[in-house]
């Protein structure tokens, strides 16, 4: 099985043009990358019970996904698809994981997985927050500059992770 959609490059195909921002929105375009995990495949080694195989694959939700039109140009494409990557990189960290996860039988693996992944999706959270704040939505250029370095570098070590963004 598989981390699905890792390397998936955004278009704005993928965003709902708009023609201004809703009210609650302070920026000029929303993605919503989402992750799922499904068809695991265990076996029982000894005393536990281990996952030898899972989906893990990350796709949007369209409905979520929006561009003011005067404002779709490259730089914003490539802020929206640091989201993107900030959530694969989540994904890919979050797959491994799981791969290493055993537990005694089904219903306390099923608990373990479930902590990892609130985890790993509170984590995911709070660096995407941070990656919004520190470019200012993408207007700060210096900074959206070294995020773009960084996300790419992690994105591109096969051991990178979440804690070796800025």
């Amino acid at each position: 099985m598989a981390l699905n959609n890792f390397n998936y490059q955004l278009t704005w195909s993928d965003f709902r043009s708009v023609s201004i921002a809703p009210d609650f929105a302070d920026e000029y375009a929303q993605i919503h990358p989402d992750l799922t995990f499904t068809n695991f495949q265990l076996t029982r080694n000894r005393r536990a019970l281990n996952i030898t195989s899972v989906d893990v694959t990350i796709r949007l939700i369209p409905e979520d996904c929006w561009a003011v039109s005067a404002h779709q140009n490259a730089d914003l494409l490539k802020h929206e698809q640091g989201h993107y990557d900030i959530l694969a990189i989540s994904a890919r960290e979050f797959y491994n994981r799981l791969m290493s996860l055993s537990a005694a039988n089904s219903d306390a693996l099923q608990v373990r997985v479930n902590a990892l992944f609130q985890q790993f999706q509170q984590t995911a959270n709070d660096v995407d927050d941070r990656y919004d704040t520190l470019t200012n939505h993408s207007i700060n250029v210096s900074v959206q500059q070294t995020w773009d370095q960084r996300i790419a570098a992690v994105k591109a070590n096969p051991r990178g992770t979440l804690r070796d963004l800025p």
